[in-house]
């Protein structure tokens, strides 16, 4: 999953791989130009890229604010798939 968040990420805060690759997990996103309108295109992203569909009470930006809350944010939408919700 580290490696799809990576791309994902890249694309989405237009940052090198390596600069991404290097962040703690609980490092803030804010500071690699994540905004409010940029949420929007990473939810969209992690949408398509693993298949699931995030509420739209989960669209915060501090539920997508480092790679620990995004990682739990997809596991917590593939469990629900895996269930049937």
């Amino acid at each position: 999953m580290e490696n799809e968040l990576l791309d994902i990420l890249q694309r989405v805060l237009k940052q090198e791989h390596e600069v991404l690759a290097s962040l703690g997990p609980d490092e803030d996103l804010i500071e690699y130009n994540l905004n409010s309108i940029l949420v929007v295109e990473l939810v969209v992203e992690l949408e398509s890229g693993f298949g699931i569909e995030i509420d739209d009470d989960d669209l915060l930006t501090e539920n997508v604010s480092t790679l620990r809350r995004i990682a739990d944010l997809v596991r917590k939408y593939q469990q629900i798939n895996r269930i049937g919700g």
